[in-house]
């Protein structure tokens, strides 16, 4: 009994440990003409560390394209077509239904914007060259990416705790084509708030699925 006790009480506070404890991201993006590369850090306490290294699409330099597979299934058959019809009773539920899921998806931003605002963006370093060839192209393209840039920043600041003063620049480059960008930031967050999140989605999703599934037939009609 007793060793029971001691084994329950370890994992107790190995679990309240991690609750409290802060996973930092390090995000580290390179782009320099047609070779791209992402690098992601965690770190816990200075002791655990994983990195994880995610070689990105490349260019082809033949046609200046990025080359996808795409994979697409059709199903060959006959066009068949269905004719139902729907009581008023029916298409009132349906829209009181509607109504439920627009709140379910309401709440579940709102759990979100809530995990969102609480981690922490700090060290944002964003430098980028750019040059289409010619000067006043090239002055254009840099002013644009400036902007680009100041309301990726507005809106990190907006969902984010955003630390510190960001680093950032754009360097236009006036000899040939040329793009570079390098972007590193950290991001950190409690395990503990990421898992309440995580439980509070599950709540949600499972309550919208049994009121889904207790009013199927209505949703579906019938003649």
């Amino acid at each position: 009994m007793e060793w029971i006790l001691i084994i329950l009480s370890i994992f107790i506070i190995l679990f309240l440990l991690l609750m409290i404890s802060t996973l930092n991201v390090a995000l580290n993006f390179v782009h320099r003409n047609d070779n791209s590369d992402i690098k992601i850090t965690l770190r816990m306490y200075r002791i655990i560390k994983y990195t994880l290294h995610i070689p990105l699409v490349k260019v082809d330099t033949k046609d200046h394209a990025v080359k996808i597979k795409e994979e697409t299934q059709a199903s060959m058959g006959q066009k068949k077509e269905k004719k139902k019809r729907k009581s008023f009773k029916q298409l009132k539920h349906q829209y009181i239904m509607f109504q439920k899921t627009l709140k379910h998806v309401q709440n579940f931003y709102r759990i979100i914007a809530q995990f969102l605002k609480k981690i922490k963006v700090s060290n944002v370093e964003w430098h980028s060259a750019i040059g289409l060839g010619e000067a006043s192209s090239s002055a254009v393209a840099a002013g644009t990416v400036w902007g680009i840039k100041g309301i990726v920043l507005q809106l990190i600041n907006t969902f984010f705790q955003l630390k510190g003063t960001p680093s950032i620049s754009v360097v236009p480059v006036f000899q040939g084509m040329h793009s570079e960008t390098r972007l590193s930031c950290m991001v950190s967050f409690k395990i503990g708030h990421a898992i309440v999140v995580m439980l509070k989605i599950l709540k949600s999703w499972r309550k919208s699925r049994s009121s889904s599934q207790v009013n199927s037939e209505y949703m579906t009609g019938g003649v």
